[in-house]
């Protein structure tokens, strides 16, 4: 075990790591910035390595650092939105690094948002009301069964309006 699973800074990381592993659930919600999550998440998720030791294990076809504190009743989501007009190829490497950072498939939730803007424009209330309702849905979901249904995440992730008129008014601001 490295540095006994303390962090060697001096800061509240610490109090970071036992707040993270007495919850629940991490809820990871960002912005998309150039394909992955901006750089303060990501180095709070680099801090998060004195809860794994130097050692290594193989599982299934890659090695993965070996966990040295206890966070198995942990649950990880992703939320996620960007100014895009759809989800694809856009949040794929943010994705993929939100699966190998919490690579059981049972344990996490991702959730990618295209069009999010739209949600800071009143004027957009008439869809973007029905989107938060299943928003809402899916938190009561989550909070009775644990999970959220692949048929509602699915409705989540796709775009509010056609991609063309979206990138349409993006670009008449432009």
């Amino acid at each position: 075990m490295r540095n006994g699973g303390r962090c060697q800074h001096k800061d509240d990381m610490r109090d970071i790591l036992n707040e993270i592993l007495e919850s629940d659930v991490l809820l990871l919600s960002f912005p998309l910035y150039a394909y992955g999550m901006p750089a303060p998440l990501k180095a709070l998720i680099d801090r998060t390595l004195p809860l794994s030791s130097m050692a290594m294990q193989k599982t299934g076809d890659r090695y993965e650092h070996v966990g040295q504190a206890d966070y198995s009743k942990l649950k990880y989501i992703m939320i996620c939105g960007c100014g895009f007009p759809n989800s694809r190829h856009n949040f794929e490497p943010a994705v993929a690094q939100f699966k190998l950072t919490f690579p059981d498939k049972a344990k996490r939730t991702i959730i990618t948002v295209p069009e999010s803007p739209m949600f800071n424009a009143p004027e957009a209330a008439p869809v973007t009301g029905p989107r938060l309702e299943l928003v809402k849905k899916a938190g009561f979901q989550y909070a009775e069964t644990g999970s959220i249904s692949e048929e509602l995440t699915t409705e989540i992730n796709s775009p509010m309006i056609p991609e063309e008129e979206y990138a349409k008014i993006v670009n008449q601001g432009v």
